[in-house]
């Protein structure tokens, strides 16, 4: 069957259109276009690079990224290859950015899912190679408590096949109002994190980088996590 392209004119209409999209709202992920990249309000290309070589180095063919923003990391693992790439987002006008890059910019192998991410939605979801679950479940935590988010990491082990790729908002991120709901981390974040992995039926927990987080205050750590 013929592969139909989107005509000449209505591209350059839809690019435009995404142009003004983006100026509608705060863009959290760089986006690209076909013009090149809007840049994004969070450093991502430092993780990308290190999340690239743990997706190489397990071998993974499929990804999930829990409330994916813009797609960033879900369309990069696309063009790196991966077979099977989705993007889970609540936020219809980050779904839109996510639907529009992959139209532009000719990117096969990848989809995007309108949902909240919920206990729910993790047992319906399929098995994944890997998952990708960055900065989000503090935001579930403080709204719905650590049981809860605890119930979210337990069913999310289950359908990780090979690796997690995981980071959260930490207590002592005094400048955000949401902190003082969190649990108290004590004295090492990184290391409550890294228990709570754990805790969730993950084997084997390890950092391998940080990032300065949303308000630049502290450094958040990325953790590759083996169920």
């Amino acid at each position: 069957m013929k592969r139909k392209p989107i005509k000449p004119v209505l591209r350059a209409a839809y690019q435009g259109l995404l142009r003004l999209h983006l100026r509608s709202y705060e863009v959290y992920q760089p986006v690209m276009g076909t013009h090149g990249a809007a840049p994004g309000t969070r450093d991502c290309e430092e993780r990308w690079r290190a999340i690239r070589e743990v997706l190489l180095e397990r071998q993974c063919a499929s990804v999930v990224d829990l409330g994916c923003s813009e797609g960033y990391y879900v369309l990069q693992a696309a063009r790196a290859g991966l077979g099977f790439c989705v993007g889970v987002d609540f936020d219809l006008r980050r779904i839109w950015t996510c639907q529009s890059q992959v139209l532009l910019n000719d990117i096969p192998n990848t989809g995007f899912l309108i949902s909240e991410v919920t206990p729910e939605l993790a047992h319906r979801l399929p098995e994944f190679d890997a998952v990708i679950f960055l900065s989000v479940l503090h935001h579930i935590m403080y709204q719905r408590g650590e049981a809860h988010s605890r119930d979210l990491l337990e069913r999310l082990a289950r359908k990780t096949r090979k690796v997690m790729l995981f980071e959260m908002g930490q207590s002592d991120e005094h400048l955000e109002a949401w902190a003082r709901k969190m649990p108290d981390m004590g004295a090492d974040p990184h290391a409550w994190i890294a228990d709570l992995l754990r805790s969730a039926g993950f084997s084997t927990v390890e950092k391998i980088g940080e990032a300065q987080s949303y308000k630049r205050e502290v450094n958040r750590a990325l953790f590759k996590a083996i169920p």
